[in-house]
């Protein structure tokens, strides 16, 4: 039996999802009707959503295959994000399986894996509901709590990615013309068969309200439930996710004032999806700021200088701040170490695809350079003076040792680290050089750090650019910098305050897949052929000056998905691929 074999069978979590509605069969996935009346296969279907976070090959069935490169699930679009922007380049392109979205080419063909994988996530979480239908106990309460989290989650995803934004590009605009505000088809728990057939992309009104009615009904299930480790969902998590939620609404709104007005017009559906209850983008942002601060208040404390320079624990090991996450615990969870985020990001380890393939994730010079003299993290990244050095500098902690032949035949010489490399991500037990021992690790979906920066977003916007920079400082002071030393924001007007804010929380939150949102929500541009840029050919042709969003973090809904769903056929976005 192969290894995956296995792993499908013993954790009962992969299903083929067609057409956005699910046929499996036993040895694939337990269906509703097997799990009723049985706590234990229900419980193992709702572990099922921990699994299917990091499960590989949902669309594609060779592991071995290149396509398997894009198939290794909620962590291989995280990174995918990650590179579409300006803050994440890589030394070389031999080695990059992500080449085609960061370079912006052929972007008609590869969003098949992502588009399929958020509705295979969403279709778990529609059969536990099914199975938890009659809610009559408290177990069963938490389960559809935990199933609606999810749920929102891959809707949240789906809708940011697939929804058509407008963009500077004029011609591809004029080309979106008709499905302008349009997301993607809804399938819940009772959609039929033959309603998935003609299923057509609904509009942000209606996708919004949705959303938040399963992150209201998962805040109400999960109140006071307990939970045994952070990759399981509670209500900390959804209060997270509907600060996610606000904050991108509130962006839209306040660039969008018609949106605003067909949300507000939308108010009072008769769909049976609540109402938002908001009339400005001000009362978005509030709702985003409470809560944020929902969380916050939960005890969650930001990591500490010694926790993110930690050689052996460093953004592999979840501790206070981590709100939730994903973990790999056994080998049978991942398939190669180049489909994960660890194996592709990660600079020390032998084994890992910067030392394999000679091809490193750095910071771009030009957010490593807005990193304040004084600010801890900033050696997380390989200052350009230090890269190439033979002893390792005292500023680093690195398990990468000083120059010698030895060093230099076990791959562990620190003089190997080209500049702006990282040293954020570490390796397993910092095991560098067993792949098996360094791929179990915890992966980080929320820390309490993305939502005090959501709350600083919020303040400039409530309350204006002085309030949002004296926020701000506040954090970085109180967090960031050493002793003796103190952020001061440069900022002068609002704009640059909003920019200033997401670029350090860029810096905070480098390789965890969740910038992405905030660059395509506010419109941000994306330089990478600045001067002294550490973009390479033909990553740094990639550039967004104009306003509305960057055109090629438009997904482009796949051709696949229309001979499955005949309503698709005249509501496919435009080829988002930019002129270069």
């Amino acid at each position: 039996m192969t290894k995956k074999l296995i792993y499908i069978m013993s954790l009962l979590a992969t299903l083929t999802f067609t057409g956005c509605i699910d046929e499996e069969t036993p040895t694939q996935q337990a269906s509703a009707d097997q799990v009723a009346g049985s706590s234990m296969s229900l419980n193992m279907l709702v572990n099922g959503l921990k699994s299917k976070m990091i499960s590989y090959c949902n669309y594609t069935s060779d592991v071995t295959s290149w396509y398997a490169t894009q198939d290794w699930g909620y962590g291989c679009y995280m990174l995918t994000k990650e590179t579409m922007l300006d803050g994440f380049p890589t030394t070389g392109s031999s080695w990059n399986y992500q080449y085609y979205f960061e370079s912006a080419e052929r972007l008609k063909s590869y969003t098949v894996y992502p588009y399929f994988y958020y509705y295979n996530l969403a279709a778990l979480a529609n059969k536990v509901l099914t199975a938890a239908d009659d809610a009559t106990t408290e177990n069963l309460r938490q389960y559809r709590g935990i199933a609606y989290a999810y749920r929102a989650l891959a809707y949240m995803d789906l809708a940011l990615i697939f929804e058509f934004w407008p963009t500077g590009d004029a011609a591809i605009n004029a080309n979106a013309k008709n499905v302008m505000g349009l997301t993607v088809p809804v399938v819940t728990e009772t959609t039929t068969d033959e309603e998935a057939k003609n299923n057509p992309r609904v509009d942000f009104q209606t996708m919004y309200r949705f959303i938040y009615t399963d992150l209201s009904q998962a805040r109400d299930l999960l109140k006071g439930m307990e939970r045994e480790e952070k990759n399981d969902v509670n209500i900390d998590v959804v209060n997270g996710l509907l600060a996610r939620f606000w904050v991108t609404l509130g962006a839209r709104f306040r660039s969008y004032p018609d949106d605003l007005a067909k949300q507000v017009a939308a108010e009072g559906a008769n769909d049976g999806y609540t109402d938002l209850g908001i009339t400005t983008a001000n009362d978005c942002y509030a709702n985003a700021k409470a809560a944020a601060m929902a969380v916050i208040n939960a005890g969650y404390t930001p990591v500490t200088r010694e926790q993110w320079h930690d050689t052996k624990t460093g953004f592999n090991t979840a501790n206070q701040a981590w709100v939730w996450d994903m973990r790999i615990t056994a080998t049978e969870q991942y398939s190669y170490f180049w489909n994960s985020i660890m194996g592709s990001v990660a600079s020390e380890p032998t084994w890992a695809l910067p030392a394999f393939g000679g091809e490193y994730r750095c910071i771009s010079s030009d957010l490593f350079n807005l990193i304040q003299e004084g600010d801890w993290r900033k050696t997380s990244w390989i200052a350009p003076a230090d890269a190439g050095a033979a002893k390792v500098p005292e500023k680093y902690s690195t398990q990468l040792k000083d120059e010698s032949s030895s060093t230099k035949a076990a791959n562990t010489n620190f003089s190997r680290l080209p500049a702006y490399a990282n040293l954020k991500f570490r390796p397993g037990s910092g095991s560098m050089d067993d792949e098996q021992t360094g791929m179990m690790a915890d992966i980080p979906l929320m820390r309490v750090e993305e939502m005090w920066f959501i709350t600083i977003e919020c303040e400039l916007m409530m309350n204006g650019t002085t309030a949002g920079l004296m926020a701000l400082e506040d954090f970085m002071n109180a967090y960031r910098m050493d002793d003796g030393t103190a952020y001061t924001a440069t900022a002068t007007h609002k704009q640059g305050a909003l920019e200033e804010i997401i670029a350090q929380k860029y810096v905070e939150l480098w390789g965890e897949g969740l910038i992405y949102n905030d660059y395509k929500r506010n419109g941000l541009p994306i330089i990478r052929n600045s001067e002294g840029s550490n973009y390479i050919e033909p990553y740094n042709a990639i550039n967004h000056t104009s306003s509305g969003c960057a055109s090629w973090l438009n997904f482009y809904i796949p051709e696949t998905a229309r001979s499955f769903n005949s309503a698709l056929q005249d509501q496919m976005n435009p080829d988002p691929t930019p002129s270069k």
